[in-house]
């Protein structure tokens, strides 16, 4: 199901109807704990950037996961290489977020 605001769950894993979390990895990204998405707060409670590769799975030692502090950030695809790597684009849809996500490369294969 897809949904446009980031509530600390993995979006890509909502869309296969799984609850995953996102934890906090060791470059300062929320990062799924199954598919290695990882997601960068650009502008708390305005911004949150799906970034266009993907996590190793590097998780800090202090355990902090996303949806323990979710502020319903607006999902959008990452457009610069640099902090804080959106514009003002966001996702237009299911379609155009699944598009997005076939763009980068699953780490779980």
């Amino acid at each position: 199901m897809w949904d446009q605001f980031f509530d600390g769950y993995c979006p890509e894993s909502k869309l296969k109807g799984e609850k995953v979390r996102m934890r906090l990895n060791a470059n300062d990204f929320f990062e799924s704990e199954k598919t290695g998405l990882q997601i960068a707060i650009s502008f708390p409670g305005v911004q949150a950037v799906v970034l266009k590769f993907r996590g190793k799975g590097d998780f800090r030692k202090t355990v902090n996961y996303a949806d323990e502090v979710e502020n319903g950030e607006l999902l959008s695809p990452q457009l610069v290489d640099g902090f804080p790597y959106c514009g003002d684009k966001l996702f237009g849809g299911e379609n155009e977020f699944r598009e997005y996500l076939n763009e980068i490369k699953d780490r779980s294969k």
